[in-house]
Formats: C-alpha cells, structure tokens, sequence
C-alpha cells in the first residue's frame, strides 16, 4: 500500500508549482508502478488543457468533446477507460498521440481535481494496470492526498501568506454554504421524487448537482421509473426556474411530424402547412426543453438537434433565416444509448453532447424500501382527487407489494394503489383483499392462458357478452400487443415486424394504452 500520508507530507514544503507538479508526478508513478502520470491545468483564458512536464506540448480545448478530457473537466466525474473503450476515442489527434506512449494494454485513469467537488482546477491522468488504476477511486487517504496537492497548488499561486489564508478561509465558507444549499434543496425534493432509500438519496444530490449546471443532462432508467419527474425536478432547481418547461416524447409522435414539432414550419413548407407555426424549441427559450425517449428519434433529426446544441440557432421547416435561442436541454431514455450508438443507430457526437451530466433512476424493485412511503402518497393523492378517506394499507398489503417484481414500476405501483382505493370503502384501510388475484397472477398466467385459447376465441373475448364494442376492440388490441412482446421477450423490434406495423406506431401505441 502507498504511504500517502508521507507523499502528501513530503509536497506541502514545495513553493514552486512546476516542481511541485513533477515532483508528486514522480512520486504518485513510483508509488503505485504505473507508466505515466501527467497533470493537466487550463490555461490562463481556461479555454484549453495543458499537460505539465515532458509532455507539455500537449494541450486540448475544454469545449472539444472528441476527447476525453473535457467530458471529465465539464461533469467532474472520474473517468477509467480500458482497451476497449480507448477504441471510442480515435478522433483526437493530439489524444491518440498521447495514448501512443503507454505500454499496451495499459488503462488510463483521468481523475478531476480536487476529486469530489463540482468546480475543478486540474485533471490527473495515469496510465496502468486497470486493477491498479481502479482501486484508488474509492481510496479515501489517495483523495485527501490529490486534495492536498491541488491546495498547494493553489496556495503557490496566491500572492503571500494572508491573502492565502483569506482566500482559504473564504472558500471553506462558500463550500459550507454550497453544501447547506444542497442539502436545503435535496430536502425540497423529498416530496417530489419519494423515497428514502440510498439510490433515491443518490439520485436527488445528483439532480440538485445538475440543477445547479448548465450541463446538458440525459435521465436513464426503465419505463415508469418517472424520469419526467426528474426532468421536471432539474428545471425547477435550476435558475431557469418560472420560465418554460417544455416537454415532447420523441417515440409518441410520427417521424414526418415531429420535425415540425421541434422547429416549426413557415407557411407554405409542406402539404397542409397553411399557417406559420413556432416549434416547441421556440417555446422553451429562456427555460428547459425535455426531450423524452431520446433514442428514438430519428437519425436525420439527431444532425439537427446536434447542430442546433452547438450554434444555439436553429431554421423552421421552410425557413430560410436562423433563430438564436437559448434553452437547457434534459433527455430521457429506457434504452442502453451506448450500444445504439455501437449499432449507428445513434449518432455518437450527439450522445456525448447529451450526456455531459448523466443520471440514473433506479427500478422500484432496486428500492422496494420506498413502497410503503409510496404507498402512503398515492393514497393520499387519491383521497384529494376522489373527495374520500382511505386511512392507509394495510401490512399483508404491503408484504403482497413487496413480494412483486413490478416490471412497470413506480407508474405500475401507482396503477395498482389507485385501483386498490377504488375497492376500498370509505374509512377503511387497503387490505391485500383489495388488489384482487387476478392483478398479481395475470403476469404469471397470461402467457399459459393464451397458448391454452382457441384461436376463435380472439385472445380470451368472449364475444357473446361485448355490449361496449369500442372497449372490446381496444382490449383486444392490448391482448394481442402483450402477447406478441411476450412472445419475442420484450423486443419491440420484432413484435412491430411480426404485426406489419412501424416500431414508431407500435412505441406510440403502447405508450397511449400504458404497455409496458
């Protein structure tokens, strides 16, 4: 084990930034047996990074995402690339010309500095053994120890010893400002996003984080998770808050449509065009445009929202005069965007640019904690809509919900407690009575019971009873749509294939009927 106490000790007598940086370069290669270690500090102007040492006549812009660097430098988030992943960045010249000197099969660490904290002063990069590299990113003396350095660093910079001091001291007290903000914000957000659990504590000091950045955002998680929340949440935080939040699922709206939806058209611009129309980019200037279901949106569009995020103007659908405007972009997704961009069904420049902040949204199942307090809110909700008083859940309820997978997650749960409400008299308690069987042995039954139907039976419809023939057709749209994605696991692709439709009027249609 490295004795970082005595490198950190060995620093702090250093009064020269240039030998202070080769000096804890020497010392952090010889400690831990890696090939390289280069420090990275912005410029004077802060607009590019340049390596110190021997390799000095490297520098990068902090804007260009072709490199790593400023992926790290704008969302201060460690980054480990192996092998593998090095291959994803092959556009950078002066990038690739630096990853030429390390020993092959070597990975490379790029770490913020100070670690932890969202305004960074310099980058550590390291190249290694990947079991090496790995173990220090949750080596707590190794971060007090980059932190000591980048103090000193610092402190070399500042003119004397007092203003030293006050600047220390006036720092110390901003972070613990910062720090109470966070936490009074976080706080806010306990009514909004639910839960108590460590995913959803992690979840909401990230978006507070993100609120406070002006970093582009991409929300992951499974259908139901409430990433709109998320989205909602990020703007309110933001100092964008009271103007536009404007929303659009790119997966509900046809492909020759949604265009127009982004951008707006002139008057004129296709069939049917006979008025000009300003797109809902237009409406979100000054506030945040949500962008839902961001992996399926066209690639023709993906050039476009790219070059737009880049210029900050944008030309309606048979206009011929740019528009300047000024929004906060927050995507959402369900799918892994990293192998659609493997796949070139997404453009990989665009999904770097989205995801400059990432934030993950866990599954109701990865937080099974959170259903009681979840349970206590949607009921509460039902009451205030509904005019009524169901006075809680009952514990065999509770352990019923807890024993279920709830592939629709929160939006599922919340399905479900609404039901149970409904079947709840007045003054009473949700008993596990309350769901009726069916609800919990529909997803176990379903596939046997179908497979087990005449086929003159349509999926089930017993077609001497329909009196509401609207509602018959529409249940066995839904039966015939869950059935053909049970048959292909999920895939959407397939299941579209195998009924003649589009993926986008599929996605669009289990989207309307709530088919997860």
């Amino acid at each position: 084990m490295a004795d970082w106490l005595s490198i950190a000790a060995s620093i702090t007598h250093s009064r020269d930034k240039g030998q202070l940086t080769a000096a804890f370069s020497q010392q952090v290669k010889a400690a831990l047996g890696v090939s390289h270690v280069w420090v990275m500090f912005p410029c004077e102007q802060g607009r590019k990074l340049c390596a110190q040492g021997n390799e000095s006549r490297y520098q990068w812009e902090v804007d260009d995402f072709t490199h790593p660097f400023a992926h790290v430098f704008q969302s201060a988030s460690a980054m480990l690339l192996d092998p593998a992943k090095l291959n994803y960045w092959l556009e950078n010249p002066a990038f690739i010309d630096l990853m030429s000197l390390r020993s092959k099969g070597e990975s490379v660490l790029i770490m913020p500095l100070p670690p932890g904290v969202k305004r960074i002063n310099a980058l550590l990069v390291m190249t290694g053994p990947a079991t090496v590299l790995s173990s220090l990113l949750s080596d707590t003396q190794w971060a007090s120890t980059c932190e000591i350095f980048i103090n000193q660093c610092q402190m070399i910079t500042d003119l004397g010893d007092e203003h030293r001091q006050i600047s220390a001291l006036s720092s110390s007290i901003a972070e613990i400002r910062r720090d109470e903000k966070r936490r009074e914000k976080a706080f806010e957000l306990k009514s909004v996003l639910i839960g108590e659990s460590a995913p959803m504590q992690e979840m909401r000091n990230k978006v507070v984080t993100a609120a406070q950045s002006s970093l582009n955002v991409l929300i992951c998680g499974e259908t139901g998770t409430g990433k709109e929340l998320v989205a909602r949440a990020v703007h309110e935080l933001s100092d964008r808050k009271g103007k536009a939040f404007v929303a659009i699922n790119c997966a509900a709206i046809p492909e020759n449509l949604l265009e127009s939806e982004l951008f707006g058209h002139q008057k004129g611009a296709f069939s049917g065009a006979d008025r000009n129309k300003s797109g809902l980019i237009a409406d979100a200037d000054g506030g945040t445009l949500f962008l839902d279901e961001i992996g399926d949106m066209p690639l023709s569009l993906q050039s476009k929202l790219l070059r737009v995020l880049e210029t900050r103007s944008y030309r309606p659908v048979g206009g011929s005069k740019e528009t300047r405007v000024d929004f906060r972009l927050v995507a959402a997704t369900h799918v892994a965007m990293q192998e659609k961009t493997e796949s070139n069904e997404f453009r990989r420049d665009l999904f770097y640019r989205l995801n400059q902040f990432p934030i993950f949204v866990p599954a109701l199942i990865a937080r099974n904690v959170d259903i009681p307090e979840l349970c206590r809110h949607f009921i509460n909700t039902y009451n205030q809509a509904a005019g009524v008083d169901i006075t809680g859940i009952r514990y065999a309820a509770i352990d019923m919900l807890n024993r279920h997978d709830f592939p629709g997650n929160v939006r599922e749960l919340r399905n479900l407690i609404e039901y149970a409400c409904a079947m709840t008299a007045n003054g009473e308690e949700i008993s596990a009575e309350s769901f009726g069987e069916h609800v919990f042995e529909q997803r176990s039954t379903t596939t046997s019971h179908l497979d087990d139907v005449e086929t003159e039976s349509f999926i089930g419809v017993d077609l001497t009873n329909i009196n509401d023939l609207k509602a018959a057709v529409q249940h066995f749209e839904i039966s015939v749509i869950r059935s053909r994605l049970t048959s292909f696991d999920g895939d959407r692709t397939k299941a579209a294939e195998s009924l003649g439709l589009p993926k986008r009027t599929l996605a669009h249609k289990c989207l309307k009927m709530e088919i997860s």
